[in-house]
């Protein structure tokens, strides 16, 4: 196993152990949180939620993702790059803070919701740092320190969270514990940071405009990315009530969850192929290649289960009763989630291969789109059937079309041959077996996780049937998945 493939597959394990006790903690915190605040409470946090994450994208600046690729290339710039990016990033939030407090309160929001994007908004600033230090840890290629930080941070959330719910507090208080939860990584991850590298406070603003300068492409992309991801929720508060930003809200919590695979696979691989992009263009495209393979390979059982198994997961999550028009909501979502992993892969692709300027182009289409799309399907919806979160969900769907095509164009030459279309195909097709088994069983009134774990070794058994996937591939997945040993085959050679 050559350094390459072994960071990423011990990164990847790091990181997927972290992620199995955040998404047990998250979880559970979701199974709670919009029960005990009810869809209109939780609407109110969950807008607020989006306000505040929307103004932390003025304290990006871009250079987050900056950080990764330099001190991947350079790891003596390190010190000096997070000392001069946190200065930065610090002012963006003051900036950040004080717009996004007075466009809610200027836009006639109830005082409960300006307070509620007051916290969140300080939270901010321990989330933004934080978040910078992370980017060190990446670069480095050292994500157990990133991976300690995060469970502390979701397993005290989820059990202060939970607590203060039985106490019959409301959202005001679960967002002072989000806050608190926030301070709380930092003040690790700055803890591990100090063992990760020599810190020499020399503050340069001489190296300001050219950090700038540099990372605004990146910062134009990641918040017109996020606009894009995000904006419907605004848009649903301003077009319908916060009952159906509650519906919205509730199953794109769980499919925000459902993300992790290909973040927790692109965060150890971006370092890797910027190192690549320099060093080995030809191993950067094969190491890509099979990242985009396995990627698809994860995704298409995760979008089946999540569609024909909606009911009884939005039942167990969140209750019938108040989020019954959550379920034709999530049935929707499933589609964009092929989507999405896909996209995730191929933009790490794009930026590892310095193209993030042409990623700012795909980030503007993008937003265009789905505020265009977004208009007109979210008041049609409303009007129609009263539920003008099916109308959003159809729009992310159609904007993540649009950003996989372009992504797709401008991918660097080799990166697709006949072996991936016919891959995607062997795939799709494994799929909708899955799919029709999963509710051929649901029809004969099998408990829906039987029918769901039934499906997917259906699944699995399909693609052997195809020839998709071999003992090798299989042992490429399994060398990902943590507690095992490092001398599983490499999980990105070919």
């Amino acid at each position: 196993m050559n350094e390459s493939t072994a960071s990423i597959a011990r990164n990847a394990r790091a990181m997927m152990l972290s992620q199995i006790v955040t998404w047990c903690a998250s979880f559970a915190f979701m199974a709670f949180l919009p029960r005990y605040l009810g869809a209109t409470d939780f609407g109110r946090l969950y807008f607020a939620i989006t306000a505040s994450t929307i103004g932390f994208l003025l304290t990006d600046l871009g250079l987050t993702t900056l950080t990764v690729k330099e001190v991947a290339r350079d790891r003596s710039k390190a010190s000096n790059l997070f000392i001069n990016a946190a200065v930065l990033r610090v002012a963006a939030w003051a900036v950040s803070l004080v717009v996004t407090v007075l466009f809610v309160r200027l836009s006639g929001y109830p005082s409960h919701t300006v307070q509620l994007v007051l916290v969140l908004c300080i939270a901010n600033v321990f989330w933004g740092l934080y978040d910078l230090i992370h980017r060190v840890f990446i670069g480095f290629e050292r994500m157990e320190y990133r991976s300690i930080t995060l469970i502390i941070e979701k397993v005290f959330l989820a059990a202060v969270g939970v607590t203060m719910l039985l106490l019959g507090y409301g959202s005001l208080t679960i967002a002072a514990v989000i806050l608190t939860s926030m301070a709380v990584n930092f003040a690790f991850s700055f803890h591990f940071l100090r063992k990760t590298i020599a810190l020499h406070p020399a503050i340069q603003p001489s190296t300001w405009m050219p950090l700038l300068r540099r990372g605004f492409p990146f910062m134009i992309s990641a918040m017109l990315g996020f606009i894009y991801y995000r904006i419907n929720v605004m848009m649903l508060s301003s077009m319908t009530n916060e009952a159906v930003v509650g519906w919205y809200g509730a199953p794109f919590r769980l499919f925000d969850t459902l993300m992790f695979f290909p973040s927790i696979l692109n965060t150890a691989v971006y370092p890797v192929l910027s190192r690549l992009f320099q060093s080995s263009k030809e191993s950067m495209i094969q190491t890509s290649r099979k990242v985009f393979d396995i990627t698809l390979l994860f995704a298409m059982p995760m979008a089946v289960g999540m569609a024909s198994l909606a009911g009884p997961i939005i039942s167990l999550l969140f209750g019938l009763r108040e989020y019954s028009n959550s379920v034709v909501v999530l049935q929707i979502l499933s589609a964009s989630l092929v989507l999405v992993y896909v996209d995730f892969v191929l933009n790490t692709v794009l930026i590892s291969h310095d193209k993030e300027r042409k990623t700012v182009v795909i980030s503007i289409v993008a937003t265009i789109t789905n505020v265009t799309v977004g208009y007109f399907a979210i008041r049609y919806f409303q009007t129609a059937l009263g539920n003008g979160a099916i109308g959003a969900v159809i729009t992310t769907a159609v904007t993540e079309l649009c950003v996989m095509s372009m992504n797709i164009y401008l991918l660097p030459p080799g990166f697709f041959d006949k072996q991936s279309l016919l891959l995607a195909g062997k795939a799709l097709a494994s799929g909708l077996v899955m799919l029709g088994v999963v509710m051929l069983l649901r029809l004969e009134s099998i408990h829906w996780i039987i029918a769901g774990g039934v499906g997917c070794v259906v699944y699995v058994a399909m693609l052997f049937a195809f020839k998709a996937i071999s003992k090798r591939e299989v042992r490429h997945l399994l060398g990902l998945l943590p507690f095992r040993k490092s001398n599983t085959a490499s999980v990105m050679s070919s």
